[in-house]
């Protein structure tokens, strides 16, 4: 009995140390993101697609943005997980190359044509894609 006792301790310990193992990977997660992008500045990007990778743990998006000077600058973007797009109603033949997207994207730190997309608007849709909850 004193060995069942010992032993259903020790599975509560292993249960609550894997749930903060997981808590803390989620946590992890939103943190890359801070550490790569401004999570304090938003730029807004027109242009068209160039490229879709629909992948896990996040999908990223190519986009041929025109500059006022005539010249071109693809961004690239990043997107939520495949979940997050999939419960917001996209896969990977939602958006086609040449279509022209409408995005707010948390901007590259290092100044690079980079960021994390916030939201994107495609027609008269938009999308939801980074929420400040981590669930992305």
């Amino acid at each position: 009995m004193k060995g069942l006792v010992a032993m259903s301790k020790l599975a509560i310990r292993l249960a609550a140390a894997a749930g903060f193992l997981i808590a803390g990977t989620q946590l992890q997660a939103h943190h890359a993101v801070a550490s790569v992008y401004d999570l304090n500045k938003e730029i807004v990007l027109q242009g068209e697609l160039v490229k879709l990778n629909f992948v896990n743990p996040h999908s990223n998006l190519h986009l041929a943005v025109h500059n006022a000077d005539g010249t071109t600058t693809e961004w690239v973007l990043t997107t939520a997980s495949l979940q997050v797009l999939t419960r917001q109603g996209l896969n990977n033949s939602s958006i086609k190359p040449g279509e022209s997207l409408k995005v707010t994207v948390l901007p590259a730190r290092n100044g690079n044509p980079a960021g994390f997309i916030r939201t994107l608007e495609l027609g008269d849709q938009k999308f939801k894609l980074f929420n400040d909850n981590g669930d992305n």
